[in-house]
């Protein structure tokens, strides 16, 4: 069954059932699972640089080939970290550099922000060198960035960094407001794109979460998601020149804000029960900033878009598969997918029917769009064997056939076999 036939069959379904009641119209494990599935027809898996320096760019390639993927996403712009690497033959644990480029930048591309490069590039390792083993071995190689989710570059040009009610800085996320940040994602994207790549992947492109994740991350009192939410709202002088430009209601929402917050620290029990969730806030002031923070985020892919739209390069912004969290982050599936052709989903849910309600609503988004589905393979983000073949089985019976997988180094190498088995069966 294509996607094409699936959207039909579920636009005779009534719009209630969309998503809540879908399940009751469909069961994956009946109507669906007799319809013959989709090809795959691109099966790519994250990787990064270090992956095939430190195991050897042919050995990685033919393993991967060897279980049904045709195409690399490598890391060209990445975050920090500190990963474990159960098969790398060098190291088990690496302190990743962060907020650096994984190629070789052209410095006349960019401005008040500029790169940071990697010490592996340093050493002769880049996306060209990776291009030219690929190319050889027969394996596409697409470009997976990181865009606003750079705490080195926030710390070194904080006026670029995000920014609370309070003024304390974010440094983790990089304002999508901001004219520098919007500037640096654009070289980015032109100067990676320049290389040949088909395809780059375009992550953390809206507003950031509050929480992080970081070194050492502590919090006293609990914290539910509005005010999370909360306190991870951006008002910078970017945001606020270009809210108040804009109807954004940036006031407003600064005065709510600054006294729910308040008001949450000195007595967290009573402000919990009056916000929840998200869907709390009182929709009169929360709904026309929603709408402004779509409209920065909408224009900065059009700006993106704008970069590559002489050249073969094809843009997949990494779209959430929640729509409360798109809310959030001020991404609109559907004005986005129109604008770049298709969306990257990072289909993380651990069961094939919860999948299906979800991943239903994106296609009914995007229509004739592409889609492409990001599926996690290490524990114990993707449950096991079992429900990792059935969340891809379930998304090639919507007809979906482009994949993402999540991520050869974090893997043991048995786990390539479940790729394998759900690329071919």
């Amino acid at each position: 069954m294509n996607r094409r036939r699936f959207l039909l069959n579920l636009s005779a379904l009534p719009a209630v059932n969309i998503v809540g009641g879908l399940a009751h119209h469909i069961s994956p494990t009946k109507s669906l699972a007799d319809a013959d599935l989709d090809p795959i027809n691109t099966a790519s898996m994250w990787i990064y640089l270090w992956d095939l320096v430190d195991e050897g760019y042919e050995f990685v390639l033919r393993r991967l080939q060897e279980n049904g993927i045709t195409s690399i996403s490598l890391a060209c712009a990445y975050h920090g970290g500190k990963f474990l690497l159960p098969h790398n033959p060098k190291r088990k644990v690496i302190f990743v550099e962060d907020g650096s480029v994984y190629f070789h930048p052209n410095p006349k591309l960019y401005g008040a922000i500029t790169p940071r490069v990697s010490s592996l590039v340093r050493e002769g390792h880049n996306l060209k060198k990776t291009m030219e083993h690929a190319h050889n071995a027969g394996v596409e190689v697409r470009a997976w960035v990181v865009c606003c989710h750079n705490t080195a570059l926030g710390m070194e040009y904080p006026g670029a960094a995000c920014q609370t009610v309070f003024g304390d800085k974010l440094y983790h996320n990089l304002c999508p407001s901001n004219p520098d940040v919007r500037t640096y994602i654009r070289a980015l994207v032109k100067d990676i794109a320049s290389h040949g790549v088909p395809v780059v992947e375009l992550e953390a492109l809206g507003f950031q979460p509050y929480t992080h994740g970081f070194h050492h991350e502590r919090e006293g009192i609990e914290i539910n998601n509005a005010i999370r939410f909360l306190l991870g709202i951006c008002f910078c002088d970017s945001c606020v020149r270009r809210a108040s430009g804009a109807r954004g209601e940036i006031d407003s929402v600064r005065q709510f804000t600054k006294f729910t917050l308040e008001s949450y620290f000195e007595n967290p029990h009573t402000s919990a029960e009056r916000y929840a969730d998200i869907s709390s806030l009182p929709n009169e002031i929360f709904d026309p900033f929603f709408q402004w923070r779509s409209s920065v985020i909408t224009s900065f892919v059009e700006e993106l878009a704008e970069e590559v739209k002489n050249t073969n390069v094809q843009l997949r912004p990494l779209v959430s598969i929640d729509p409360s969290l798109r809310t959030q982050l001020g991404i609109d599936a559907a004005r986005i997918a129109l604008l770049t052709g298709g969306i990257l989903v990072p289909a993380y849910a651990r069961d094939g029917s919860a999948l299906l309600q979800s991943l239903s609503l994106i296609q009914s988004l995007v229509g004739e769009n592409e889609i492409i589905v990001g599926v996690q393979v290490g524990l114990p983000g993707s449950g096991g064997k079992k429900e990792f073949r059935e969340r891809v089985r379930t998304a090639r019976e919507m007809g979906i056939s482009r994949f993402n997988f999540y991520n050869y180094g974090f893997i043991p190498y048995e786990s390539l076999g479940w790729i394998k088995e759900s690329v071919t069966g």
